[in-house]
């Protein structure tokens, strides 16, 4: 059980603009992208032999009083400790979202070595780091719409297909409603399915 950081920035995140223009013009007719969200995502690993809890005192403290994870005047955050997280990720408000992470692992190792060197804490045993694509869209009847508009818009599979993820470099999970942090730290934390695997 890990606890888990979501941050995003709350000035223009001109990355997410740029994809939400792209984006609106690769939906077939009838369909519909009517905002789009980057977030990044954080997970805090127990060391072997530590409560998942062991850590997370100091670490909120660090989150709260340093530029590492956030910074204040450009992003919000939301530190979820690992008894307060609740069993799932619920996605934004009437999004749905693309988890991506690294095919060659999650693990940032410089961040914790970092991290520790400032802020030395008892029981830290990994970082993991994704990031999240929360869309909204819509389908020729109006109403929320997931299937097509991921084929679109999620992992590139060739001309006009695909824009958030690379397959080559990223692997991803589809977050179409409640997602159990269970499977997101399985994800996470296990080798990146080959490519064209089913995500």
């Amino acid at each position: 059980m890990s606890a888990a950081l979501r941050t995003r920035l709350k000035i223009a995140d001109l990355t997410a603009w740029t994809a939400l223009d792209t984006g609106r013009r690769l939906l077939p007719p009838g369909y519909s992208l009517e905002r789009l969200t980057r977030e990044e995502l954080f997970l805090f690993e127990p060391a072997r032999g530590f409560a998942a809890d062991a850590f997370e005192k100091p670490l909120a403290h660090a989150i709260e009083r340093s530029n590492f994870f956030v910074n204040p005047n450009k992003e919000q955050y939301r530190f979820l400790p690992s008894a307060a997280r609740g069993e799932s990720m619920e996605p934004l408000a009437d999004a749905w979202g693309i988890l991506a992470r690294a095919r060659e692992g999650t693990e940032d190792a410089g961040l914790l070595d970092r991290l520790l060197r400032e802020h030395p804490m008892e029981g830290l045993g990994a970082i993991r780091r994704a990031r999240i694509w929360w869309l909204w869209t819509r389908g020729p009847d109006g109403a929320p719409e997931v299937g097509t508009c991921y084929e679109a818009l999620g992992p590139v599979h060739g001309p006009g297909r695909g824009l958030l993820a690379n397959i080559h470099s990223e692997a991803t999970l589809l977050i179409d409603g409640a997602t159990s942090w269970r499977a997101i730290e399985s994800f996470l934390t296990e080798s990146a399915p080959a490519v064209g695997a089913a995500a």
